[in-house]
């Protein structure tokens, strides 16, 4: 994971990130370029304070016809997820 997606995700200074490297929040593996990769694991460890987080998506549409309107808030949830660091568990809609 790169710093840029964990400063995003934490909400944190980049002072701050390399305080939770250095005491071991965070752990880091260095890559051959010497930029690091950040465990994933530990980032959302830190960020759900020991707890699971779940994402569920729900998306919903009043008549049959506006089925294409639900696939398109469905990509758009998907997406945001996406850019976001979420990962989703369980998709549901209605329509």
């Amino acid at each position: 994971m790169f710093a840029k997606d964990v400063l995003h995700i934490l909400q944190v200074s980049r002072p701050t990130l390399t305080k939770y490297v250095k005491t071991g929040i965070i752990r880091v593996h260095v890559m051959p370029n010497s930029h690091y990769d950040y465990n994933e694991e530990d980032v959302y460890k830190f960020l759900n304070k020991d707890m699971q987080r779940k994402t569920y998506i729900y998306a919903s549409v009043s008549t049959p016809k506006q089925k294409a309107d639900l696939k398109n808030q469905i990509q758009l949830l998907k997406q945001f997820c996406f850019a976001n660091g979420y990962t989703i568990n369980q998709g549901g809609d209605s329509g």
